[in-house]
């Protein structure tokens, strides 16, 4: 928090840009000086971003290209950027150019087989394409969410779908070759994945919305008890916390159709038996991203 505020880093989907925002419940206010990610013709497709204690991370969908399938090298990029833990802004050169930024970590290091074949192909359920939505730091590791591709869940008394999540360390460096770990399988309702992620005590909250295939799901928010335990060939529930119907945020004025796809976490407090969590959520197809600001609760099992 920095004069009530809270510090964040929001990165755009076109090009390679980010810059930070200063936001609370009632305002929010963007630093003019961009923090440039790349070369002005790259094309990062940034989808997801998180912080712990000393960095921030940067994450492109590691996506084909979705009207035609092409090959884009610039959304395979996963960067860490070292910030100031006290104002929340990244870490300068006397040239302006950031202090400590890496920038050569190779993802498919940390992907299981099925998932490292799904990297290249196209978006939706029937190719399987790989498409990185989510990521958030926690407990040392990182967690990516994806929106693609997902599975059956042979489990589910109904239809159902399951979701993964796979992870990497942080420390000592990101280029350093971790071990690929089969991913978390997510139960989620059919025709969702994940579309972002944040961390709160105790695990990650998950903005859970359309898969590739983009049919009319409807959004929700469920919280994940993260155990490194857990058998991972299982499929794992998460803890409903409630649909997200954002329809009546829209404005006629500039706003086209709300799809949620960022979350930040204001706020949270015991509430009864149960945690009470306050959100800001960030749509595209809103002239300002929004923010919505939003409660979740979850209560005790």
């Amino acid at each position: 928090m920095v004069d009530g505020k809270h510090i964040c880093l929001v990165a755009f989907d076109e090009g390679a840009e980010a810059r930070t925002i200063a936001i609370n419940e009632a305002e929010y206010e963007v630093r003019k000086k961009s923090i440039d990610l790349g070369t002005d013709d790259t094309e990062m497709d940034t989808e997801a971003v998180a912080a712990d204690g000393a960095f921030y991370y940067v994450s492109g969908s590691h996506a084909d290209k979705r009207d035609h399938c092409e090959v884009n090298e610039g959304s395979h990029r996963l960067v860490r950027i070292a910030y100031d833990p006290t104002t929340g802004l990244p870490l300068l050169k006397s040239n302006g150019k950031l202090k400590d930024l890496e920038d050569g970590f190779d993802i498919t290091n940390v992907l299981s087989d099925d998932l490292r074949g799904s990297v290249g192909k196209c978006l939706g359920s029937d190719e399987g394409g790989f498409d990185i939505e989510g990521m958030a730091a926690y407990d040392g590791r990182l967690y990516f969410g994806l929106r693609g591709p997902t599975a059956p869940d042979e489990t589910a008394a109904g239809a159902g779908t399951v979701a993964y999540v796979f992870e990497a360390g942080t420390s000592p460096s990101l280029v350093t070759q971790d071990n690929a770990r089969d991913p978390f399988r997510i139960c989620v309702a059919s025709g969702r994945a994940i579309r972002d992620m944040a961390s709160v005590d105790g695990g990650i909250l998950l903005l859970l919305g359309p898969d590739d295939d983009n049919r009319d799901v409807g959004w929700s928010i469920a919280f994940w008890e993260v155990d490194e335990s857990a058998d991972r060939a299982s499929p794992i529930d998460a803890v409903d916390l409630g649909s997200l119907d954002l329809s009546e945020a829209k404005r006629a004025d500039c706003d086209q159709d709300v799809k949620p796809e960022g979350m930040a976490v204001l706020s949270s407090r015991s509430e009864g038996t149960g945690k009470a969590y306050r959100l800001a959520i960030f749509s595209d197809g809103m002239c300002d991203g929004g923010p919505v600001i939003v409660d979740a609760f979850q209560t005790a099992p």
